[in-house]
């Protein structure tokens, strides 16, 4: 782990010891008394910064590609705030209904030179028995648009279809359901069979759901992509 994401780990931990936290694998649905959010920060614009919901902060001197786990509030709509970290200049506001028994994510993207937060609705029910379901983020701005791929097992990724084609930066699919079982992650140029990103083969069990932030990869030596997984529901 680089010296840059160490210290942006230990801010995220020391932030989760004073606010209420969740893994994706322990869902809300059920509760009546509150609501959760995560913060995906998928903006190479913003500095690191810290993320306050009201006067609570979920997250501190964060910077993408990145994906909380999720803190716990009372329901209600509240505004959030994006400052530099450790300052008080305010370089984002968005405000929303957090509602009970309900994952949000408050989604930093780049736009043109700056960026914009966004309050996302996220799913807290299992996916049906036998599937899984995925949803895709996609701010990789240099790449443009993709092609999504899951290559199943044993299969060839020229005899795949795309899951997501045609995905401009920008935008967020609605969760897909999905066979559960054992794929790899390609991504390539919408229209173009050169990938420019192959994930190794991971196993999606029954009744998962994820979301897959897409991102352009800053280390030039790597592959143009960089993919970050939010588990949803476990």
């Amino acid at each position: 782990m680089s010296l840059r994401k160490s210290r942006y780990l230990a801010a995220a931990l020391a932030v989760a010891a004073t606010v209420g936290v969740l893994s994706g694998c322990q869902s809300v649905a059920g509760s009546q008394a509150v609501s959760l959010v995560r913060v995906i920060d998928a903006s190479y614009n913003a500095p690191a910064v810290d993320v306050y919901v009201g006067q609570t902060q979920i997250a501190g001197n964060i910077a993408a590609p990145f994906i909380s786990n999720y803190a716990i509030l009372s329901p209600g709509v509240q505004t959030t705030k994006i400052d530099s970290t450790g300052t008080t200049k305010v370089l984002a506001t968005v405000s929303g209904n957090y509602l009970a028994s309900t994952q949000h994510s408050l989604y930093l993207s780049d736009s043109g030179t700056s960026f914009t937060a966004t309050l996302l609705t996220d799913q807290v029910t299992a996916a049906p028995a036998g599937d899984f379901d995925v949803r895709f983020l996609q701010n990789a701005n240099a790449v443009g648009s993709v092609d999504i791929y899951l290559v199943p097992d044993g299969s060839k990724f020229a005899a795949a279809t795309p899951i997501a084609a045609n995905l401009a930066p920008g935008q967020v699919t609605s969760y897909i359901p999905v066979a559960a079982g054992s794929y790899q992650l390609v991504i390539a140029p919408a229209g173009s069979t050169k990938a420019s990103y192959t994930g190794s083969a991971v196993v999606y069990a029954s009744g998962q759901v994820r979301t897959l932030l897409i991102t352009d990869q800053p280390n030039v030596d790597q592959q143009p992509i960089n993919v970050v997984v939010g588990d949803d529901v476990d």
